[in-house]
């Protein structure tokens, strides 16, 4: 189940109601008064039109949610809605697609009730059962008078078997976009955004079930126009990853600056500014803890006014009736400025983190079990009255500490309680660069683990059409059409080694 709540909208139908009409595990309730009442605001349509010869792309129709950067994680036969902005139409269709996979496929998804609310179209879709683990893109078609207008969302659902107690996701935070910071640490790597790029080729392989990024993803102190580039750059970086990414903003992404905010290309690339979500029965909160005015979050020349901390009451309003509704079994948040530091020291004028004190204090009434933060540029673990505080390293900006270094933070969850957190004790994250995966061909691959612990790897193969075999592991899905198949390998390699894993031909014998 997962629901989006936008800035400025209230819910005002109740958990029953949404329940009943999501009768899978997707529910996404949100800022819409919506009046389902009304047999007219509702409408059916079959799940493909009869002809699709006549699509035509128009700005004028534009997918709401679900989002590359705040994706809906659906169990087989799920339903979610699908929310669009547009005019009227005489027919809806929606389909999802394999993302990036060399063999592309498509499923039609059944489409349930449309209605309109808040300026907003919403329609409920339904995944078959036949669509395999993956994540998808998604989109949509709207009959206008025999033309089919259409909106795509790149890798915004993903399909899971169904949801368990035993997942893990990835925290990374501080990508920093066009930061030239990193030039100290290495000029190679940080030239063309390697670090960021090898940061995301690693991750693909651990193949967690999501990603959370939480802040400070660009830059935006150097140059006029700065945002327009590293904005679109960092989304199409983003594209990269093969699991899905939930997002939240830091201080460089929201400064105002002359011709350019933010906040505002935050919107427009990513979504929202704040907005929660539940992975089976776990919930997570994506907060905004850059919450300031325009003229607080103001730039001369390359010199901000404030980089701290800042919640607004609206906000943590609505951080206390998002907790105050949720039974989940774990809660996690999100935010790129870690509530147990005051910020004075990032502001020219000594401005503290506005609603720090509040904000702790909502997480110790509801007993919030981890918050991810970064901002500082390395790793630090404060547990305080239960809560386990989290802050991770960058990937790609300047070290701070002696004990820094480029990483991401693995977090695993076994039997429905959080098993791991740190690749060291007592805070660290796991280090870049110690993880490569290369091919030899089509049929072999080299993973290469330099870490000090043991991974699985998730390895995947294009061969002829034909039934095959592992020399390591296990192939955990197969995908294929008339004249290729691809192997999706699941392996576990062993800490500080390196293994080399072969695909060949069954035997007759295997094969019956």
């Amino acid at each position: 189940m997962i629901m989006i709540i936008m800035r400025n909208k209230k819910i005002i139908i109740s958990f029953l109601i949404i329940t009943l009409l999501c009768s899978s595990n997707i529910v996404i309730s949100a800022n819409f008064n919506e009046d389902l009442s009304n047999d007219n605001n509702k409408i059916k349509f079959s799940e493909k039109p009869s002809t699709i010869d006549n699509i035509i792309k128009n700005s004028s129709v534009k997918i709401d949610y679900p989002l590359s950067t705040v994706p809906i994680i659906v169990e087989k036969g799920g339903e979610f809605t699908v929310r669009f902005t547009s005019d009227t139409f005489d027919a809806a269709y929606a389909y999802i697609s394999t993302s990036y996979e060399p063999l592309v496929e498509e499923f039609w998804l059944t489409v349930g009730d449309i209605w309109f609310s808040n300026d907003l179209w919403n329609m409920n879709v339904t995944i078959p059962y036949i669509v395999p683990e993956e994540l998808y893109n998604i989109t949509i078609l709207l009959d206008q008078n025999g033309i089919l207008l259409s909106s795509s969302q790149q890798r915004a659902v993903s399909v899971v078997e169904e949801f368990t107690d035993d997942f893990s996701f990835i925290h990374i935070t501080d990508f920093h976009v066009g930061d030239p910071r990193g030039l100290k640490e290495s000029i190679r790597e940080t030239i063309g955004m390697k670090s960021i790029k090898r940061c995301i080729s690693e991750i693909n392989i651990l193949h967690p079930d999501f990603v959370i990024i939480s802040g400070d993803l660009v830059f935006g102190q150097l140059y006029p126009r700065e945002y327009s580039r590293e904005y679109k750059k960092c989304y199409e970086l983003i594209q990269k990853f093969d699991v899905p990414t939930y997002l939240c903003p830091g201080n460089h992404d929201g400064y105002r600056r002359l011709f350019e905010d933010g906040l505002e290309l935050w919107k427009e690339y990513f979504g929202p500014l704040y907005y929660s979500f539940d992975y089976g029965n776990y919930h997570y909160l994506s907060i905004n803890s850059y919450d300031m005015s325009a003229l607080s979050r103001f730039t001369f020349l390359f010199i901000p006014f404030n980089w701290g901390g800042s919640i607004q009451d609206e906000q943590l309003s609505w951080i206390e009736d998002d907790l105050a509704s949720n039974s989940s079994d774990l809660t996690f948040m999100f935010m790129h400025h870690n509530p147990l530091w005051e910020t004075k020291h990032d502001s020219l004028f000594r401005k503290s983190y506005k609603n720090r004190e509040n904000l702790l204090g909502l997480i110790e009434q509801y007993r919030v079990d981890m918050v991810l933060a970064g901002h500082v540029h390395f790793d630090n673990v404060t547990i305080v009255n239960e809560t386990t505080y989290v802050t991770t390293t960058t990937p790609s900006s300047s070290n701070s500490g002696n004990d820094s270094y480029w990483g991401y933070r693995l977090i695993e969850i076994e039997d429905g309680m959080i098993a791991s957190y740190n690749y060291k004790e007592p805070k660290y994250s796991i280090p870049s660069y110690n993880l490569e995966l290369s091919y030899v061909g089509q049929d072999k691959a080299q993973i290469i683990n330099d870490l000090e612990t043991d991974i699985n790897a998730l390895v995947k193969f294009v061969l002829p059409k034909d039934e095959y075999k592992v020399d390591y592991g296990e192939i955990v899905l197969t995908r294929e059409n008339e004249n290729y198949v691809e192997l999706y390998v699941k392996v576990l390699v062993e800490e500080l080694s390196t293994l080399t894993l072969t695909v060949t031909l069954k035997t007759a014998s295997e094969s019956s």
